[in-house]
């Protein structure tokens, strides 16, 4: 037997549905306008000498400042001396206005683990408006091309320092022609040779003279052409500690685990305990522990969780980048563990913020008032005060 609906069901079931279909494109929107979809752009292009694992979806940035990604990287169509790579890229409209005719990109290194983006320098609103969207090739810089250069100028120097060393050995023992000059009793009678001979010993010292000074200019380059290396490696540094790994090892931590307005509960077990040795792998008895702190957790629906991990300072098993993913590693499989058994899970929608932290050899901004391993893994409780 079937029922039609009265009208006002059929209303309210209309607004319903109605209600669906605007969160739905509500949330598209929100998704579509976090990854630029519908964000005004402009292409861009610049041909490189390599591409230096450069591809789809490298960042672009203007003076450092992240403008759009690469979406295209093309291998030239003949390979010669003046053959490039083109890099193709989108990036939004309002840094396009900000580019002129001399602006150059190049690819730049933003970590120590060989991440790179495309660097974008705005060149001068005197060059003008940059036309066609081609920008120019910067040179990357090469610390080796650096070290061999000033190496070939420092044996240019050195020859150059020996002539004019010999010149004057030459004088101080009367031989060559400026010692004849100093030492020659006839020298009155002679005066007119003597001249002669001294306008060709200041050719030989104003050249040996030049070449020294145009080595020093080689210097003075090779030393702007350093600050320049100096400038990208501080700013390789700056993107390290920008990263993940610069956070968990620089960043001050005190924020997430000293919380003066919360009440603190924490669970800490010896690393040995919970994880097979030196790795982030679960035992069996570790997953049983974590287990066993379910039920403690989810009594206190209004707590966040934090795991954090700590290596001891003296373990020679380890360096400190080690130790830091490691650590890293670990509390990231123990949030991994408690959320995949509902741990995270406070209502209906709700759920709990949990955070892993990595100290590596620490220090832990907490002085604890109970006794802990030096290698540990502990699982911590913030309840907002009521």
């Amino acid at each position: 037997m079937s029922h039609s609906l009265s009208r006002r069901q059929a209303v309210a079931l209309g607004l319903v549905v109605v209600l669906a279909l605007g969160l739905t494109g509500f949330g598209l929107a929100r998704v579509a306008a976090r990854q630029g979809l519908w964000a005004d752009s402009v292409e861009l292009t610049v041909g490189l000498p390599e591409a230096h694992d450069v591809g789809p979806g490298t960042p672009v940035r203007v003076r450092g400042v992240d403008a759009g990604q690469v979406v295209a990287v093309e291998y030239p169509d003949a390979d010669g001396p003046d053959a490039a790579v083109t890099v193709r890229m989108r990036v939004d409209a309002k840094f396009a206005g900000r580019l002129y005719a001399d602006a150059s990109a190049r690819v730049h290194p933003t970590g120590l683990l060989g991440g790179k983006v495309i660097a974008v320098s705005p060149g001068t609103p005197a060059s003008g408006p940059l036309a066609g969207g081609k920008l120019k090739a910067a040179e990357t810089q090469d610390v080796g091309a650096a070290v061999a250069r000033l190496g070939a100028a420092a044996d240019q120097i050195g020859a150059a320092a020996e002539e004019t060393r010999q010149l004057v050995r030459d004088a101080r023992t009367g031989n060559g022609t400026l010692g004849r000059l100093i030492r020659d009793d006839e020298l009155y009678s002679d005066l007119r040779g003597a001249a002669k001979d001294s306008r060709e010993f200041v050719q030989r010292a104003n050249g040996a003279v030049g070449k020294v000074e145009g080595q020093v200019a080689n210097v003075e380059g090779f030393v702007k052409d350093g600050r320049e290396t100096i400038n990208s490696t501080k700013q390789t540094v700056d993107a390290v500690n920008q990263s993940w790994v610069g956070r968990q090892i620089g960043a001050d931590l005190t924020p997430v685990l000293v919380r003066p307005t919360c009440r603190r509960e924490v669970r800490s077990f010896h690393a040995a305990h919970l994880f097979e040795p030196n790795s982030a792998l679960l035992t069996d008895q570790g997953r049983e522990h974590l287990t066993n702190l379910l039920d403690w957790i989810k009594e206190h629906d209004r707590a966040e969780l934090v795991a954090v991990a700590q290596v001891d300072p003296n373990d020679k098993t380890q360096t400190s980048a080690s130790a830091a993913e490691l650590t890293r590693k670990q509390s990231e499989a123990v949030v991994e563990f408690l959320k995949a058994h509902g741990a995270h899970k406070t209502g209906l929608v709700s759920r709990r913020k949990m955070t892993p932290v990595g100290l590596g050899f620490g220090p832990s901004p907490v002085v604890e008032q109970e006794p802990i391993p030096p290698t540990y893994v502990q699982v911590v409780l913030f309840t907002p005060a009521s």
